[in-house]
């Protein structure tokens, strides 16, 4: 009973441990997968650095790297979410499916990592309908996909530093803001 309750503890702390690395190993897979930057050597090494960089700063310091790991891992998985859904045409509801259960679940983790647990829930419920809705009214723009995953991720932080944080209002939507506009004017817009 001993050995089963220490082993439950050990890998209670293991998942907790490995629940980042393993979502971001998955998801950097998944974008070197979609996203071709010319040759496979210089695809697999985007990657490979991609990772390799992302595990340094989670191995050096994981709690001062958890917001930049977090958003990557936004990022990278609102791109994927885009990339699936277009390229191998999964119904759009279950695309939203997967925004609503991924975005819940990485605020939740955000915020038990950084101990912000009061009305967490509530806010991780309220962040994922809204970005829920923002995925589908973007899934029409005609735009590429990784535009799209840098609106979304804008506004997860800018929903993070805001709401949760109760940090200054025109600080974030004045950084949210520029980022937005900076990618709605790169953006390329085919003609119609």
């Amino acid at each position: 009973m001993i050995s089963w309750s220490s082993w439950a503890r050990i890998s209670k702390n293991l998942t907790k441990e490995l629940f980042l690395p393993l979502l971001l190993f998955v998801l950097i897979v998944l974008f070197w997968y979609f996203k071709g930057l010319g040759s496979g050597a210089l695809n697999n090494l985007f990657a490979l650095f991609l990772f390799l960089g992302a595990m340094l700063f989670y191995v050096k310091d994981r709690a001062q790297s958890l917001d930049f790991l977090i958003f990557l891992s936004i990022f990278l998985g609102f791109f994927n979410l885009y990339n699936l859904q277009f390229i191998f045409l999964i119904p759009g509801f279950l695309a939203e499916i997967f925004v609503f259960i991924f975005t819940f679940l990485l605020f939740v983790y955000l915020s038990y990592e950084k101990k912000y647990l009061k009305n967490s829930p509530l806010a991780a419920l309220g962040l994922s309908v809204c970005l829920l809705e923002i995925f589908f009214v973007l899934s029409f723009w005609p735009t590429n996909p990784m535009s799209k995953s840098f609106v979304l991720t804008t506004i997860f932080f800018s929903f993070w530093h805001i709401i949760v944080l109760k940090e200054k209002i025109i600080n974030y939507l004045a950084i949210s803001g520029i980022a937005l506009v900076l990618v709605l004017a790169t953006t390329r817009w085919p003609l119609i």
